[in-house]
């Protein structure tokens, strides 16, 4: 079987293979899902039970639908206090997972980014005739540009460019990236550096 084949287990015992084109799509798998942690959520071993009987049938995905078929027989066997336990820390997991959602550790990722300083991304800098490079840098150590770990964003001229290669060659700042500049039009012309 190659990585990232999906196995499907028929009722005879025997396993066969499902095509990739076949699994459904991870909209779909994310609402099945979402039922069956909204069926979980309850709080004792009968109301979980009969919710999760009463979304099997109408789960389409045979994937999820196993899952949740497998879940009930596991369920079944746990005895009252235990599986209380369990379902009340399946919530708590659950909940914690929601909560971690993608915004907000974008939100903390741009907490730990220090600001970008210097020109505006659609500043009136940008659209300048003599204007051909667009740089962001970090400064190394203090100089004339800021204090050490700044981020800076600068559209220069050529004259600019030079200057700024110069204090990089110092080593007073560290050119992260580098765009050419035409008629306000960016053409990066690199990847940034880390």
């Amino acid at each position: 079987m190659l990585p990232g084949d999906v196995t499907q287990r028929l009722p005879a015992g025997k396993w066969r293979n499902l095509d990739r084109n076949s699994v459904p799509s991870g909209a779909k798998r994310r609402q099945s899902l979402g039922r069956l942690y909204g069926c979980i959520s309850l709080e004792n071993r009968p109301e979980t039970l009969a919710g999760m009987k009463e979304i099997g049938p109408v789960i389409k995905d045979l994937l999820t639908k196993a899952i949740v078929e497998n879940a009930i027989r596991k369920l079944e066997k746990i005895p009252e206090p235990e599986c209380s336990q369990f379902v009340a820390a399946t919530k708590v997991w659950f909940l914690a997972e929601r909560d971690n959602s993608i915004r907000q550790r974008l939100a903390a990722a741009k907490e730990q980014e220090p600001i970008m300083q210097g020109h505006d991304l659609s500043g009136i800098e940008r659209f300048h005739p003599e204007t051909w490079h667009m740089i962001t840098l970090e400064v190394q150590k203090q100089c004339f540009v800021g204090f050490k770990g700044e981020r800076f964003r600068f559209f220069l001229s050529d004259e600019g460019y030079r200057n700024a290669k110069r204090s990089e060659q110092e080593g007073e700042i560290r050119i992260k990236s580098h765009a050419a500049v035409a008629a306000g039009k960016l053409y990066s012309d690199k990847k940034p550096r880390e």
